[in-house]
């Protein structure tokens, strides 16, 4: 009778509890309790009845979801930030070492829904602010102007509208595969060097992922030795197992089809144009990624990866075909700036991101890196106008980190250092923070955070760069109205609210 009324008890408290959260596990437990003889199945369903009328009545029992969704999950975030950017022009421009600043009072939301459908299928939609590619921000106050949308005026909602970041459907039918197409997260082990974290790629992606086990040493069975005698009576003492020293390898693998830039349209009516002797291209351009890579887990929270990655671009556009120059020290401000800051030609770019983990007792340390280089770093330095400097072609980053931000009052920091050449990257797919969306940088850069709640934290980040090289542009087009972009500074303040 004692542990009938558990059952029931424990029956109780889970039924009632949280009617609507709870209704699936309930069910588990009125069929456990049917099997264990306590209720009938009549009781049960009695039960099950009340249930599903009770949780009826409940704000949450009115959200209806259609038959074929079985997992679906609300999710986002918000953040303020305070940014301060500064950057000097260079000693050989028509306004030798000046200063451009901007600070700024900006917001960042978004909300996203994912869920998993029947027969393993699933799906994403995130909307957020800004319509910006490599920032969700917002500025307050910049939509004032009367030419801005609405009218302007103050705490105008010019620029205050809400888009779709992320919308895309996936299939994991298939043992270890995951395949994806949309607007997607993007799918590579990357870092911030080379890819922008707020860039959601378009396109489709293959993802292959298997872990392999191997076990050295280790009896598996206590051992018995002879070890002393009392009495003329043996005594055995059970020495424990030996342990077997376990190494987990996770293998994956990592392709992209990324639709860059759309031609439209393809085949235009009358013939072909031509611009400077030459056809205008009328292809769409891609972006493609091989990734293979692996996840070394050794015993005692040691793990090492590595994920090397090639890129190719394919096809040509009709945004991103000109020949990238990034500038020039050699013209005015104005001028340079006006140079080719975008194209794509000539990058076939290897990447070698690469990380490696481990406790000082429970305190959490990695130190990460990455490395890259352009095979064709020659032909786009020539094709920018400078053909002596193809060796300009090579980008890399080294820092570490402590600590880790997953509870309240949790804190980490972390620093590393950074340099791109201007022909190493896709000057459109770097960090717009760190160096301002631009190559030919190099510099450190600072950032630390403190959890006050489990799910607000703030953060703080200082960065500092300069030129690469003094006889190049600064390629990429920032916030900075700058190139070349001798000397570049940036502080952040956020707070962040994720739910």
């Amino acid at each position: 009778m004692f542990k009938q009324f558990i059952y029931i008890l424990a029956a109780a408290s889970f039924i009632f509890g949280g009617i609507a959260a709870r209704a699936q596990d309930a069910g588990a437990l009125l069929d456990l309790l049917v099997r264990k003889k306590i209720i009938t199945d009549q009781e049960a369903e009695e039960v099950r009845a009340d249930l599903t009328k009770e949780a009826a009545t409940t704000s949450a029992g009115k959200w209806k979801l259609s038959t074929p969704i079985t997992e679906l999950e609300l999710y986002g975030d918000a953040r303020l930030r305070y940014e301060y950017r500064g950057g000097r022009t260079a000693g050989d421009v028509d306004q030798p070492d000046d200063w451009q600043e901007r600070e700024r009072e900006r917001y960042r939301l978004r909300i996203g829904l994912r869920g998993t459908l029947l027969d393993d299928w699933f799906f994403g939609i995130r909307l957020e602010t800004s319509q910006n590619p490599r920032s969700t921000n917002v500025t307050f106050g910049d939509d004032t102007s009367s030419s801005s949308a609405g009218g302007g005026g103050p705490f105008a909602k010019g620029s205050d509208g809400i888009n779709v970041g992320q919308a895309y459907l996936g299939h994991k039918g298939f043992r270890d595969i995951t395949l994806t197409g949309g607007k997607m997260p993007n799918p590579l082990v990357t870092t911030l060097m080379v890819w922008d974290g707020d860039i959601n790629p378009e396109g489709a992606a293959e993802q292959w992922k298997h872990s392999f086990t191997f076990s050295f040493g280790g009896s598996g069975l206590a051992q018995a030795e002879q070890s002393y005698s009392k009495d003329n009576k043996a005594l055995a003492i059970s020495k424990p197992a030996a342990e077997p020293w376990q190494l987990k390898i996770d293998v994956f693998a990592n392709f992209a089809q990324f639709i860059y830039d759309d031609s439209n349209p393809e085949n235009p009516l009358g013939p072909r144009k031509t611009s400077g002797g030459r056809l205008i291209p009328n292809t769409d351009a891609w972006l493609l990624a091989w990734q293979v890579g692996a996840r070394f887990n050794f015993p005692k929270n040691f793990y090492f990866q590595l994920a090397p990655v090639l890129y190719n671009y394919t096809g040509n556009g009709d945004t991103f075909n000109g020949h990238f120059v990034g500038g020039s020290p050699f013209v005015s401000n104005s001028d340079s700036l006006a140079l080719n800051q975008t194209g794509i030609n000539s990058l076939l770019v290897l990447e070698i991101p690469a990380e490696f983990g481990f406790k000082i007792g429970e305190l959490p340390v990695r130190i990460f890196g990455d490395f890259a280089v352009n095979f064709e770093g020659d032909e786009r330095a020539a094709a920018a106008g400078f053909p002596s400097k193809g060796d300009q072609r090579y980008a890399y980053m080294i820092g570490a980190g402590v600590g880790q931000l997953k509870a309240k009052h949790d804190w980490q920091i972390q620093a590393w250092f950074q340099h791109t050449e201007q022909f190493s990257l896709d000057p459109n797919l770097v960090d717009s923070d760190i160096w301002d969306s631009r190559v030919n940088m190099e510099g450190v850069a600072v950032q630390a955070g403190y959890a006050l709640s489990d799910a607000v934290i703030f953060n703080l980040t200082y960065g500092y760069a300069w030129r690469a090289d003094n006889g190049l542009g600064t390629g990429g087009t920032g916030d900075i109205g700058i190139n070349p972009l001798d000397k570049y500074q940036i502080f952040q303040a956020d707070l962040n609210v994720k739910f």
